[in-house]
């Protein structure tokens, strides 16, 4: 008997069939599954998907964490939001409605989120500054994005109406002053909701 006639299989194996890992049986390299026994021959693409996707969201939850935690450690042996904007620290003890500059405020929000909501979260404010671009958000309401020092950010106002006849004359460039009432921030942008043309 020659060597070639014993490392020969018994029958023919196709390159497109591979042996189930349970029941030893030929299965197709393109199953998912042995069709006699069940088991997995490899995962599926929806699968690999999904992980995928959940570590990348992990990774962004985590990188969210570091980076909030790091920009709002602050020493706590001095009232920070009275330090950071004094005129409306005084506005507010008056009853007055604070007037900041949109890149005041997203300065603000920069340094300090927390000391910042503090100030303006869910109070009116009066905000001033230049019209980057006038758009629609996903549900439908109009949106004025103020100009900032960094072109990638902006402070976001949405409108308390969607057909405000204030809206015809604004143009991107203009000077707007917009009462609203603050909505916190966002990934460092500031948020500004049931706004009006001033």
């Amino acid at each position: 008997m020659s060597v070639a006639a014993v490392r020969q299989p018994p029958y023919p194996v196709r390159v497109q069939q591979r042996r189930c890992g349970k029941c030893g049986k030929l299965v197709s390299r393109s199953a998912y599954s042995c069709r006699r026994c069940g088991k997995a021959q490899r995962m599926r693409p929806r699968a690999i998907l999904l992980v995928m996707a959940g570590i990348l969201m992990v990774a962004m939850f985590g990188v969210a964490i570091l980076t909030g935690t790091g920009a709002t450690a602050r020493p706590i042996d001095r009232p920070v939001a009275a330090a950071a904007a004094p005129a409306t620290a005084a506005r507010l003890l008056k009853g007055q409605t604070p007037e900041v500059n949109a890149t005041d405020l997203w300065a603000a929000y920069t340094r300090d989120r927390v000391a910042t909501d503090r100030l303006y979260r869910d109070r009116s404010v009066l905000v001033t500054g230049t019209i980057r671009s006038v758009d629609r958000n996903f549900e439908g309401d109009m949106v004025v994005r103020l100009a900032t020092p960094d072109p990638l950010e902006t402070v976001n106002a949405t409108l308390a109406t969607r057909t405000d006849p204030a809206l015809n004359g604004l143009t991107k460039g203009q000077p707007v002053s917009l009462l609203c009432v603050g909505r916190g921030g966002l990934m460092g942008a500031p948020l500004l909701g049931s706004c009006f043309v001033r």
